[in-house]
């Protein structure tokens, strides 16, 4: 081995690196380059790691044990990683190695102390930090210290909490190889981290700086309550200073090591950074970071009045900025994730659908190929977010909205007007007439048709106008599709079919807001005494809603779960047998022709619906029935039992007609006194305009959903085309891609390798899945952190009241509703539900998700179907295990844990 392969100096290093030197060694020797202070050293490469494992002979074995751990099991991590760090404590250090790091060391000084700290080649990357799962010694002397370091430091590579890390993120351990940093001890006098993003909001114009007295470790430890700076970035203004409780401070020891040094009282609440230091760090970290292209987390230090980098990395907690980035001021996104209830990735076709099809922003001039995609809105991890900046820039309709939306979806409200009142969004608002005659121009038209079906129109005619309208749309679309030829005229199509949908749908929501509207003015009548009744009776009239498809749906589910229950040979097949297997097998048992007749009905009505159905990439039922084949399974299964053929119908007729009975209740309250006659006429068209306008609500949605189907058959008989050209490996490739690159792969003379592309593609949805987005954030990547509320009982969790009532029962935490089973009479919890989910609503007897409002589909379904739920319980599909009793209060929005401990 060549001395060269084996140490490579700070300033022969670049982040191109990173496999021969790990994501540190990368960094610090980037950084040197560039002309940053990084104190002097050299990296041990990843080939002296090799040599050093080369040397123990038995590494196929302890990788076999470590490819095998599957991240949940941890005491199988403990052993595993233990045998593997006792076999490597007795592998031999090469005796080149040794020599070369002795050589390097000797060249840049042996009287210094030094840091000696592991660089695996899976750490500080742009998607994962890594951070602290491997070792670091300070103040190392002498060359038998210094050569020791090194060893403990490989063998860190294998500590429990590296291992498991890799096991639960996905890491190979095989591919994942540890370089060493030997770098000059700097003796601070104060050190600490620097975020160029706060860390906390995800804001980019603020820097963050933790600071406490001698080495940084007393700070990554925990071991003191450090000061906090926050400067702006661009002005130097100190946004915020926190003085710390710095109750002890590290330092080293002359004759090697470090020892804690507790600080005298004056000392440790004084300030460890003054005015002009702070600003000189924010400005060295905005350089770092002008190097990089991105946020960084910067370790520094000071000795001697002077600033040292000891670390720079990525930030890799922080929420993706929107793109494109707007160029008019802050702006203020909504994600359009948390209104559908499904805040999954989508790939770029999908996001693209939406662009294409959401009406507002959006230039449009007739004949254009290809159509224009809205303004209104930007993606950001895989994610589309709506813009809401225009409406909340004027201050009369920041108002309404506001306030509208706090009604429907507290925390959205809340995070809006957060963001809205900050003084720099603040300055950016102006008159906004033209954003005032472009809501005028779309909301007019929706009052105007919304008002004649509340004043003129028969309430009995609402459906039918909306399902005429419906099917004649459909059919009309459908016809266009087909009529253009398959491939790259039938995406353009498409693509036009998209542009014109949604402002062709938007015929129909009048008939849903006349039914909120009704039911408001009846709510308003009751307040002021001018009408009967009472806010139960009121609140009761959304039970049992007629008319509604998703609850025709999932009470169509009740009906194949009723043909099934009989008969426990075919519930048998169909839980235990992957789908196509099981319903190819149902017909050899009893009950199976009977069924299957029923099964193909339904998907010949409800085949083109899902969970995700927002995403045309994913799976519909008629793809994938393996969410309905578990639904059936769970409420035939044991814990149905004793529910008998037609229950759920039974039980929906009766929520009906209790509804019926409230209103009458309410007319019959509003009858009184001279004026009691028109009063109680009055409520009565209300009462019935509410009942047939809220049973409406899907419409709309289920109308998208069958256009969609149209255009994703499209988009996979184009996928199909390519693969046969050889430019995709799958059809489902094609949702990878946007529309014109799709129609150029079609139209190319030479089909384009397009495989290279989806997979880079692939690869930032599964790093996207990891993210959590955001309710809503502003352009500069703020997120706003909301207060939590004070009345809550010892270890429950808070949501906003979706569903009134109160339930106590076994928790089901389903994540995936096609491989887990909800069974009858559990509580369902989940991230999120949209109309694919709702057959499970079916056997739920309560409901907790951790995205959702008031208005959002499944508090509207909850309520319809008269369980209790609370939706935004922030981490409850974390929180909340499966098989523990908890008590749902949909009344006051609280979820409490009833075995003991579980809180």
């Amino acid at each position: 081995m060549e001395p060269d392969s084996l140490i490579l100096p700070f300033e022969r290093i670049s982040a191109a690196d990173l496999p021969h030197v790990g994501g540190k060694g990368a960094n610090l020797g980037e950084l040197a380059r560039a002309g940053f202070p990084v104190p002097s050293g050299f990296c041990v490469t990843t080939a002296a790691f090799d040599a050093f494992l080369a040397g123990l002979g038995e590494t196929q074995t302890l990788y076999a044990a470590l490819e095998s751990l599957d991240g949940k099991d941890v005491d199988a991590a403990r052993r595993a990683a233990e045998a593997t760090r006792a076999a490597l404590g007795q592998a031999p250090l090469p005796p080149a190695v040794a020599d070369a790091v002795l050589a390097a060391w000797r060249a840049l000084g042996t009287e210094a102390s030094w840091a000696v700290r592991s660089s695996a080649t899976a750490e500080d990357l742009p998607d994962a930090s890594f951070a602290g799962q491997q070792d670091t010694f300070l103040n190392i002397r002498g060359a038998e210290a210094l050569l020791d370091a090194v060893r403990r430091c490989w063998v860190s590579l294998f500590t429990d909490r590296a291992v498991l890390y890799r096991a639960r993120n996905g890491f190979g351990h095989r591919g994942v190889k540890l370089s060493v940093v030997v770098q000059r001890m700097v003796m601070p006098e104060v050190s600490g981290i620097l975020f160029t993003a706060d860390p906390l909001t995800g804001r980019r114009g603020t820097v963050s700086i933790d600071a406490g007295f001698g080495l940084g470790e007393a700070l990554v430890s925990g071991l003191i309550n450090a000061d906090l700076y926050k400067v702006d970035k661009a002005t130097g203004e100190f946004l915020s200073v926190q003085v710390g409780d710095k109750a002890l401070a590290i330092r080293p020891r002359p004759e090697g090591g470090t020892r804690e040094e507790p600080l005298p009282e004056a000392t440790r609440r004084a300030r460890a950074l003054d005015d002009a230091t702070a600003r000189e760090l924010a400005a060295l970290g905005a350089r770092i970071e002008a190097h990089y292209g991105e946020p960084q987390d910067i370790e520094w230090c000071i000795e001697a009045g002077r600033i040292y980098v000891v670390q720079a990395r990525p930030i890799t907690s922080l929420y993706p900025l929107p793109v494109p980035a707007p160029d008019d001021g802050p702006h203020i996104y909504l994600s359009f994730g948390h209104f559908q209830m499904m805040t999954d990735p989508m790939p770029p076709l999908a996001l693209q659908v939406w662009q294409l099809t959401i009406p507002f922003g959006r230039t449009t001039s007739g004949t254009e190929e290809p159509p224009h995609e809205t303004r209104s809105a930007a993606v950001a991890g895989s994610r589309l977010f709506l813009d809401a900046t225009p409406v909340l820039r004027h201050p009369v309709l920041r108002r309404r909205v506001v306030g509208i939306v706090r009604h429907a979806y507290e925390d959205l409200g809340r995070g809006m007007d957060a963001l809205a009142s900050q003084p720099a969004f603040q300055r950016s608002a102006r008159g906004g007439r033209a954003t005032v005659r472009g809501v005028g121009r779309v909301a007019l038209p929706l009052v105007t048709r919304m008002l004649h079906r509340l004043l003129v129109a028969d309430p009995a005619s609402l459906l039918s106008r909306v399902e005429t309208f419906s099917e004649s749309l459909l059919a009309e679309m459908r016809a266009r599709l087909t009529a253009a030829a398959p491939g790259a005229a039938r995406l353009r199509e498409s693509r036009r079919v998209l542009s014109e949908l949604m402002s062709r749908v938007l015929a129909l929501p009048p008939n849903l807001l006349v039914g909120v509207v009704a039911k408001g003015l009846l709510g308003q009548g009751i307040r002021r005494g001018l009408l009967g009744g009472t806010q139960e009776d009121l609140s009761a009239l959304e039970r049992g809603l007629p008319g509604n498809v998703t609850t025709e749906m999932d009470l169509a589910v009740g009906d194949l779960t009723d043909l099934v229950r009989p008969h426990p040979a075919l519930a048998a097949v169909l839980r235990d047998r992957p789908a196509s297997e099981a319903l190819a097998a149902a017909r050899e048992f009893e009950g199976g022709p009977a069924f299957l007749a029923a099964w193909r009905a339904f998907l010949d009505h409800y085949g083109m619906r899902g969970p995700g159905e927002v995403d045309l990439s994913r799976p519909r039922y008629k793809d994938d029935p393996s969410l309905l084949l578990a639904a059936i399974v769970g409420g035939a299964g044991p814990a149905g039992a004793n529910r008998v053929a037609g229950e759920h119908r039974a039980h929906h007729a009766a929520l009906a007609a209790r509804a019926e009975a409230a209103g009458e209740r309410l007319i019959a309250a509003s009858r009184r006194g001279l004026t009691g006659s028109a009063r109680a006429r009055l409520a009565r068209r209300w009462v019935r305009l509410a009942r047939a306008g809220l049973g409406l609500r899907e419409h709309p949605k289920f109308l998208i959903v069958r256009v969609l189907e149209l255009v994703r058959d499209a988009v996979l008989e184009a996928g199909t085309l390519l693969v046969q050209r050889g430019t995709l490996a799958t059809a489902d490739e094609a949702f990878l891609l946007r529309f014109e690159e799709l129609i150029a792969a079609l139209e190319a003379e030479r089909a384009p390798d397009l495989r290279p592309l989806a997979e880079e593609r692939r690869a930032t949805l599964r790093r996207d899945a990891r993210r959590a987005p955001p309710l809503v954030m502003a352009s500069d990547g703020e997120i706003p952190v909301l207060a939590g509320r004070e009345d809550l009982p010892p270890g429950a969790l808070s949501g906003t009241a979706a569903s009134a009532g109160v339930v106590e029962g076994r928790a089901r935490v389903v994540l995936d509703p096609a491989r887990e089973v909800l069974h009858a009479g559990e509580i369902l919890v989940a991230p999120h539900t949209d109309p694919g989910w709702t057959p499970l609503f079916v056997h739920a007897s309560g409901l907790v998700t951790e995205v959702g409002g008031l208005m959002t589909h499944g508090s509207v379904v909850a309520r319809e179907y008269g369980i209790p739920a609370v939706v935004s319980v922030a981490g409850a599909t974390r929180r909340i295990h499966t098989g523990q009793r908890i008590r749902v209060d949909g009344t006051r929005g609280i979820v409490e844990f009833l075995d003991e401990g579980a809180a």
